[in-house]
């Protein structure tokens, strides 16, 4: 927890009797500290989170194979991802973009299935642990329950979840089989137990115990236990826990460092096991004036999505950035449009709350925005068919058309063209402000029987005028 340094312990950046988090505390310390512009750690169990928390900053433990791991001393393998530190979420998520893409030299390299929304909805649900565990610190739990009055203020609906299997899946990594990859990686070393530290070495020595049979157990396990977890996680736009439960002292932690280092791992340990993306962020101090962080959790590839959520989470709550008192910006409200999604402009039966809406939301679109055309179009109404449907058609004489923007994963937009019938298409928007964004067309033989509905601006209107929805 920052503590085993041969360079000595790294301090807390808000009280100096207290631990800084974890094994990339160092990393943490100096980004808080506002000594650097972003900063890197690593995260198999948490060090990319806890120390974010106990700092008053941004940990974005990012999706396993996002990021290369070329290069990394291995600590667990198949579990190591390196974190990025940052003062705000769109700083760590504009670092993270930098870092991240497939390395065919790094066996464990993944390719971004681009499939994962672009962003978690306007009113997103979230799932929270059942009784949390805190491990009798009173102000760790005031400041959750600050915490969380303050994530439903913003809009957020809260579901308790039972929290078993992500416990389970947590205490894998250092009470089970999982521990003999940390003594893989260490190889002979271990052979040389006066050039570790000593907490180091016993936990590692452990893994020896351990058989192959034992191993493909754990393995077993880790799956049953991930796929629980992923199917509560499928009800929910994601997880929100603690960062940490608790938070010790320098001193507290040299007499019981595993106890303590374990019960920092409650709610971290399980996330790369269980193949899940995670963002620490600050959130309501304690009532001792130390940071108490929150981690949005959700599946592989969600990174985007919670970093997108983070910017909005900080814009709310305001707080200064990490250490050094500087007041959070409060210009930026959203990331860039992405290279992952397609942003398609919707004009009628694929708007909020139409019959076809569901064509969109079942592929993860998430809603952008609402906004007009550039005044070049002319919209109709087709009437015939099951359902009304609009065509609209580009005419330098025409108006600005109402219009609906989505963002669509890129691998789901085939799927959404392909159910698309005639004589609708999709082809390219210019909107109002310039921007030109893919969007629905018409075959314009079909527009010669249609009703033209330009003067009302939008389907919505038409509709309205019509008495129907």
């Amino acid at each position: 927890m920052g503590t085993r340094s041969p360079f000595g312990a790294v301090s807390n950046t808000f009280d100096a009797d207290y631990v800084s988090g974890g094994s990339s505390s160092g990393s943490a310390s100096v980004l808080a500290r506002g000594l650097v512009a972003f900063s890197l750690g690593t995260d198999t169990a948490g060090s990319g989170r806890v120390p974010a928390g106990f700092n008053n900053i941004v940990g974005l433990k990012p999706t396993k194979g996002w990021f290369s791991a070329r290069g990394v001393v291995p600590a667990c393998r198949l579990n190591d991802t390196i974190s990025v530190f940052a003062l705000t979420a769109e700083d760590a998520f504009s670092v993270a973009s930098v870092m991240g893409g497939y390395d065919a030299g790094d066996a464990y390299s993944r390719i971004n299935p681009r499939t994962a929304p672009a962003s978690l909805p306007v009113h997103p649900h979230f799932a929270v642990p059942l009784n949390p565990e805190f491990f009798d610190d009173a102000a760790a739990e005031a400041a959750w329950d600050q915490a969380l009055e303050a994530l439903q203020a913003g809009g957020v609906t809260l579901h308790p979840v039972d929290f078993t299997p992500f416990r389970k899946l947590a205490e894998q990594l250092y009470y089970g089989a999982w521990v003999a990859e940390r003594t893989a990686a260490v190889g002979g070393m271990l052979d040389r137990p006066a050039e570790m530290d000593p907490v180091v070495h016993e936990i590692i020595a452990s893994g020896l115990k351990y058989s192959a049979v034992d191993a493909y157990k754990a393995e077993y396990l880790r799956a049953e236990l991930t796929r629980q977890i992923q199917q509560t996680l499928a009800q929910f736009d994601a997880l929100v826990v603690p960062t940490s439960p608790t938070i010790h002292t320098l001193e507290e932690m040299k007499q019981e460092p595993i106890h303590f280092n374990s019960q920092f791992g409650t709610y971290t340990n399980f996330t790369n096991l269980a193949d899940l993306a995670a963002l620490a962020l600050p959130a309501p101090f304690r009532n001792d004036d130390l940071p108490a962080g929150i981690t949005l959790i959700a599946p592989a590839w969600h990174d985007r999505a919670l970093a997108e959520f983070g910017i909005r989470w900080q814009q709310q709550l305001a707080l200064p950035l990490g250490a050094t008192g500087q007041p959070c910006p409060a210009w930026r409200t959203s990331l860039p449009a992405s290279a992952d999604h397609v942003r398609l402009a919707v004009v009628g039966a694929h708007l909020t709350g139409m019959p076809l809406n569901f064509q969109l939301t079942d592929r993860h679109a998430v809603w952008v925005e609402e906004t007009k055309t550039a005044p070049h179009y002319r919209l109709f109404a087709l009437l015939e068919g099951a359902i009304k449907k609009p065509g609209l058609m580009r005419d330098e004489q025409g108006a600005a058309i109402t219009v609906e923007l989505w963002d669509i994963p890129l691998a789901r937009f085939g799927e959404f063209v392909a159910e698309i019938p005639a004589p609708l298409g999709i082809g390219s928007l210019t909107l109002a402000d310039g921007r030109v964004v893919k969007g629905f067309i018409c075959e314009g033989a079909a527009l010669n029987n249609a009703l033209e509905i330009t003067e009302t601006g939008g389907w919505r209107n038409w509709l309205a005028s019509q008495g129907s929805h």
